[in-house]
């Protein structure tokens, strides 16, 4: 009886896929992923997703004329948008704000379309595919860690400059004062031993009556 009513409910329902080519952006920019059908197409569902992500929330999620936010993965939230927020035309493409290394991954656009009343299948299942490569770096962070580079030079630079020259110097200085000191106390010793044995010489000398 259940496998009855399974096959009644693939009867229901037509299955459509297509396969996107890549898309490549560079880190911190914002993408946008395509997803379009015929315009003249009533939607009942749009789900965007990852598979690796399904069991934490959707990407972005739609049904009943509205989003719900409270389904969407913690890591999309204020991230995401559909560029034409009235999906007029049939597009379904949406927009990823800030794009980082841990939004690389296959993304699945899918959509359930609601059929005329008059057809034998209530809803067709429409799903897109989109695998996200992301690169590099943005010309932001680029100039930024070449300011930081420069400064980190110009540092050591007046370190080399400035501070590894004055340690010789100041040796060089002490060596110096503490040589003269050295030498005007040899002097002074010297002095004081001529005048002691000119003294004692004197002393030796005979008296004149």
């Amino acid at each position: 009886m259940a496998s009855v009513k399974f096959l009644l409910f693939l009867s229901l329902i037509s299955l459509s896929t297509a396969l996107q080519q890549d898309v490549q952006v560079k880190l911190g920019e914002d993408v946008t992923l395509q997803c379009q059908i015929s315009k003249h197409e009533t939607i009942s569902v749009l789900k965007w997703s990852r598979p690796d992500l399904n069991t934490d929330g959707y990407v972005y999620f739609y049904r009943n004329s509205r989003s719900y936010e409270n389904y969407q993965h913690p890591s999309f939230h204020g991230r995401v948008k559909l560029r034409n927020p009235e999906m007029k035309d049939g597009d379904f493409s949406l927009i990823l704000k800030n794009v980082t290394f841990n939004d690389a991954g296959i993304y699945e656009c899918h959509i359930a379309v609601r059929n005329p009343v008059r057809s034998k299948r209530a809803h067709t299942e429409i799903s897109h595919f989109i695998e996200l490569t992301v690169t590099g770096e943005t010309n932001k962070d680029t100039l930024e860690k070449l300011i930081m580079e420069r400064e980190d030079a110009d540092g050591n630079t007046d370190v080399e400059q400035v501070g590894t020259p004055t340690a010789p110097l100041v040796v060089a200085a002490v060596a110096a004062a503490a040589a003269a000191v050295t030498v005007v106390a040899a002097v002074a010793v010297l002095l004081v031993l001529l005048l002691k044995r000119n003294k004692k010489h004197l002393s030796l000398l005979p008296t004149e009556e």
